[in-house]
């Protein structure tokens, strides 16, 4: 029974897609502004099979890609801190991403929760699926972005 489980979850894989989390560039933050978590997940997608790979859908605990992120602002001491979203190709729900043949791509991700968190990392499985309805799944762990882990130390000194 546990070999059947196995081919099958191998039949349902998307063939020759290989997906590593960019560290660097994922991270949460709890947004004081409007009371939720802002993640952001850096993802480097490569394809090593001799087809073009469809994403349609991308999932985290089951939350969907935001579209349009609004900038977030950190209030720290006797000043207010952007963080910087990545550089790379930003993906949200009802966007199609093509990875070509042999090649790689970047991209990222913003999700939002309504739970704030005060944990140090987060640990979410992520599904990708593609249009011929296969899927990966991978485990991540995101790290609080250091600008508010920086913050949060300062405040502690104070009091």
């Amino acid at each position: 029974m546990i070999a059947l489980a196995i081919l099958y979850d191998r039949h349902r894989r998307i063939p020759g897609l290989d997906i590593e989390v960019l560290q660097d560039d994922t991270w949460f933050v709890s947004r004081d502004d409007i009371r939720r978590t802002g993640i952001v997940i850096s993802l480097k997608l490569t394809n090593k099979s001799g087809r073009r790979v469809q994403i349609t859908r991308c999932r985290i605990s089951g939350y969907i890609p935001r579209e349009n992120p609004t900038p977030i602002y950190l209030d720290g001491h006797q000043k207010t801190v952007e963080i910087p979203f990545p550089d790379h190709d930003f993906y949200y729900a009802g966007l199609e991403c093509y990875v070509d043949p042999y090649t790689t791509k970047q991209m990222w991700m913003y999700f939002e929760s309504r739970s704030v968190h005060m944990k140090s990392i987060l640990q979410a499985p992520m599904t990708l699926r593609d249009a011929n309805r296969k899927r990966t799944r991978i485990q991540i762990k995101i790290p609080r972005n250091m600008e508010q882990v920086m913050i949060y130390r300062k405040l502690a000194q104070q009091w």
